[in-house]
């Protein structure tokens, strides 16, 4: 009996280090999911201001054709 008691601590004791290191992992996840939204949110505006440029170059580039 004693025995068992001991091995369901160990048993508790190793879900606790178990649920303590997938907070961390899991706090951290969501770090850098956050980090690589706004990584994501940059590059998209840049892409967007690229086209605008590219399609002004382009609409010059039509207005030059004879």
């Amino acid at each position: 009996m004693h025995n068992t008691i001991q091995q369901l601590e160990a048993r508790v004791a190793d879900l606790i280090q178990l649920s303590e290191g997938l907070r961390r992992d899991n706090d951290r996840l969501r770090r850098d999911r956050q980090l690589l939204r706004a990584q994501f949110d940059a590059l998209r505006e840049k892409n967007k201001i690229a086209r605008g440029r590219v399609e002004q170059i382009v609409a010059r580039l039509k207005s030059l054709e004879p």
